[in-house]
């Protein structure tokens, strides 16, 4: 399904919003020593410990020969602020006033004053010299009616072993209290947390229209963070201007920029304050909880905001550093090596990044079964990784479900997109960080969507956002239910309940508003490739909570350029049907027609229709659990005609409009229509099938799906005066009797849930693994889905290598330049047998 935002799981504001709670201050784990100044009524912490980041990246806390720092923070104020040469300093405007006491307590080398008026309570640092230290929001002053009673010094904390170097300790003051005292922040929204939500941080929700899930004529959405706020951010990241290039961190506020950091790595998948299961997985930290992995956390998402503001360059491990005090050199290499080696950073197909591929490849062989999205990422990064890697793939074409149609005829020429064609959330995906690196300009789909009755007048418009709106209501009305009967969820499909709600409320009681309802649930229908009535009510939503944000796109030219730049120098035998993967503790055999192939490990990424139908046989056979999921995941059909025209009749500032079915069988037969005149070279439209009507295409002939599309596009425009010619070149699919994929792609069915993604992903005995959108439970049905999943595995296969060569070291595997690798293939069929690049392939299996 189609995938927005993650963000943070907390209810704070806006990066740059330095209001502390207790369990989120990263500083905390930093304090090397501290003093504590009691009060029976009144607590108030300064917390001058050192920042992650070096000194010179901290603003307005670094004080020179010993000048006093006073600090203020009111209960009732925001911090007073005033920006000086770029720089953030709080400053304070003191007020005439009796001064009731005044001590001092020496911590360190600094020295803490506090002196108590009938106003309020000022606690200054008095330092010596330079005291590195990152920017303390509370601080300051609270209204007292009590004098300070006392002044204790606490034994000095033991030194953090992440500021071992440090050669000034950090100063923490706090004015004890004994009772609440009640502060005013500035007012921040709340979020609603989403109950069904199966993430392990917060939701926000508004309203559940976004669940249409389509990327024209959206309702509001289901996120995980506030969107504008997380579209600045990634704008920033994205769009960066010149001035911000090498700019230090000591322009910002170092809370601000942890925030935003915090926010960047929400939005490619990675939790607020704990660890990935891969993370874990990884042992990136001696502790899972705690101090270190804290620290961890901000050092992960500094290299991750790092890496995302230039992805052309490859980012160093010494660049890092450059920003990182010296004591965090371990952290910084833990979450480095991690990053790098899952493809989270320095992936894709920038020449810089391409130019760090290992020109030799001696590590573990690898198959890998289909040259789809996920093959070839996989393939890429095992590559990058220094694996030796073959490719076999039953087309004779790369991109599997992934096709562009060059579409000419004379002079009218049109590349058309008749699988995966829009790239959902620009925000954290991955196909955006290749779009950046190869300068290509995505082109937003707008989300005007005009609606036309079956007469082609028009949908009346206060109808249409009546039904829109009940449509709403009717899903919100169906998660609440969920929500309250949720054992019985799991085996009642989403359309019946719709369908039963709907009746019972009175809803679409007369035929316009109930053509609207159907055009709704077609779209639904369209969303998740599969009938509403066999949609699980409990888990057809389940990946809403990781949907990327930003917009929804096409990429002009097609999306044959992704699978292009990704086959760069990747060897691929096409034409290769696997149907037989034999995986032992000694290696794996994969099975063509006429030819076996040998390696240390396959990585299978055909289509779940593929494996639902059995047409790879295994040995041994597959545990019985994962052929569980297999059968109880869905995989569903979307189908379209795309036409080519002589020129543009419709609306050229459209992208898409649709069409209303009086037949509520028929509600998915070219319900919406997406134009391409603007991305596609030429004047491209495409009809959208789904549902019921899906499966009824497949056996519809070219002529009468064209001929009715063309009666639906003549009733809608001719009346407006405008001629409508016949196509030049029409291109219908069928995906359903593809025999390479048998459908289009997967979905949670009645007594499914999205736990079935995660054991569709699960190696099998080390040797066998599984990558594609059917295996991948955050972005199942999405091309980034798809590629994610492949680096996913690329990971995973890599670690069992290295495993496997812990015990005992193996002697190095002479490798073949793969880079030579088309010699090689004209080889291939004029010797008998042969090596491909350390792999064996086997020709007259009979003998």
């Amino acid at each position: 399904m189609a995938s927005e935002d993650l963000g943070p799981e907390s209810e704070e504001g806006a990066p740059g919003d330095q209001t502390q709670k207790p369990d989120a201050e990263l500083a905390n784990v930093l304090v090397l020593s501290k003093s504590r100044l009691t009060n029976e009524d009144h607590h108030v912490e300064i917390d001058a410990s050192p920042a992650l980041y070096k000194k010179d990246m901290v603003p307005g806390f670094c004080a020179q020969n010993g000048p006093e720092s006073t600090y203020e923070w009111s209960g009732k104020e925001d911090l007073k602020s005033k920006t000086m040469d770029n720089e953030e300093e709080h400053v304070v405007t003191p007020e005439p006033e009796s001064v009731v006491a005044s001590e001092k307590t020496e911590v360190g080398l600094a020295t803490v004053v506090v002196s108590v008026s009938t106003k309020h309570i000022e606690i200054a640092l008095q330092e010596p010299k330079c005291v590195e230290a990152a920017e303390a929001p509370d601080v300051g002053q609270v209204a007292a009616s009590d004098t300070v009673s006392e002044i204790t010094k606490e034994t000095e904390l033991p030194e953090s072993a992440l500021l071992h170097d440090v050669g000034q300790k950090s100063v923490r003051v706090i004015v004890q209290q004994t009772k609440t005292v009640d502060v005013e922040v500035p007012e921040k929204q709340k979020r609603k947390r989403r109950q069904k939500a199966t993430a392990n941080f917060e939701l926000e929700e508004q309203e559940a229209g976004r669940r249409n899930k389509r990327p024209s004529r959206q309702h509001s959405k289901v996120s995980t963070y506030d969107e504008s706020a997380m579209d600045k951010v990634m704008e920033e990241q994205i769009e960066g201007s010149s001035s911000r290039k090498g700019a230090k961190r000591k322009h910002n506020s170092v809370i601000r920029g942890i925030e935003t950091e915090a926010m960047v790595a929400a939005a490619l998948g990675f939790p607020r304050d704990s660890l990935t299961e891969e993370e874990i997985a990884a042992n990136v930290v001696s502790v899972v909880g705690g101090k270190e992995q804290e620290n961890y956390i901000v050092v992960r998402n500094h290299i991750l905001a790092a890496w995302r503001e230039n992805v052309n360059v490859w980012l160093e491990q010494e660049t890092v550093m450059e920003n990182i005090r010296s004591t965090h050199s371990k952290l910084v290499a833990s979450a480095y090596k991690f990053l790098l080696f899952h493809g989270y950073i320095n992936f894709g197909v920038a020449p810089t990044i391409k130019a760090r591929f290992p020109a030799e490849r001696n590590k573990a062989k690898v198959i890998i079964v289909g040259a789809g999205l996920a093959g070839l990422g996989a393939a890429r990064h095992l590559m990058a990784l220094g694996h030796q890697v073959i490719v076999l793939e039953g087309r004779q074409r790369p991109g599997g479900r992934v096709y562009t149609k060059r579409m000419e005829v004379d002079s009218i020429h049109a590349a058309a997109d008749l699988g995966g064609s829009v790239v959902t959330g620009m925000h954290g995906n991955p196909l955006g960080v290749f779009a950046r690196q190869m300068n290509w300009a995505m082109h937003k789909i707008k989300d005007l969507c005009p609606i036309y009755q079956p007469n082609g007048q028009p949908a009346v418009d206060e109808v249409d956002k009546k039904v829109e709106a009940q449509f709403n209501q009717l899903l919100d009305t169906c998660s609440k239910w969920r929500e309250e009967n949720e054992s019985k969820s799991s085996y009642i499909s989403l359309g019946n309940i719709m369908e039963f709600l709907r009746h019972n409320c009175g809803m679409g009681t007369i035929p316009a508003e109930r053509q609207l309802f159907d055009w709704h649930f077609a779209n639904l229908e369209y969303a998740n490739a599969q009938l509403l009535t066999n949609l699980s009510l409990s888990d057809w939503d389940q990946d809403d909570p990781y949907e990327m944000g930003g917009d929804h796109c096409f990429l002009p030219g097609g999306n044959v350029q992704l699978i292009e730049v990704l086959c760069e120098n990747v060897p691929i035998l096409y034409g290769k049907t696997v149907k037989r993967i034999r995986y032992r503790d000694g290696g794996v055999k994969v099975e063509t027609a006429d030819e076996t192939f040998e390696g240390e490990m396959v990585l299978c990424t055909v289509p779940l229709g593929v494996l639902k139908r059995n047409l790879i046989s295994f040995e041994p056979p597959l545990p019985q659990y994962k052929v569980d999921a297999i059968q109880r995941l869905g995989f569903g059909l979307l189908n379209k005609v795309v036409m080519l025209f002589p020129k543009v009749f419709w609306d050229g500032h459209l992208d898409t409009f649709g069409h209303l079915e009086e037949d509520p069988h028929k509600r998915g037969e070219y319900f919406m229509f997406y134009s391409y005149a603007a991305v596609a070279g030429g004047p491209l439209l495409v009809a959208l099938v789904a549902g019921e009507a899906a499966i009824a295409f497949e056996s519809t002939t070219p002529v009468e799906a064209v001929t009715r599309v063309m009666t639906i596009l003549r009733g809608i425009f001719e009346p407006k005066g405008i001629k409508v010619p016949n196509p030049v070149q029409t291109v219908c699919t069928r995906w359903g009797s593809d025999h390479l994929c048998f459908g289009s792609y997967s979905n949670v069915a009645v007594g499914a849930s999205g736990q079935d993604y995660d054991i569709m992903a699960e190696s099998v005995n080390h040797r066998l693994f599984f990558a594609g959108e059917a295996t991948i439970r955050k972005y199942p049905a999405t091309m980034h889905g798809a590629l994610l999943s492949g680096y996913r595995e690329a990971a995973n296969m890599a670690r069992a290598a290295l495993a496997r060569l812990e015990p005992s070291k193996p002697e190095r595997i002479q490798s073949r330049d793969l880079h030579s690798y088309s010699t090689i293939l004209v080889d291939l069929f004029k010797e008998p047998d042969l090596v491909f690049g350390n792999f064996s392939v086997i020709f007259n299996q009979q003998k």
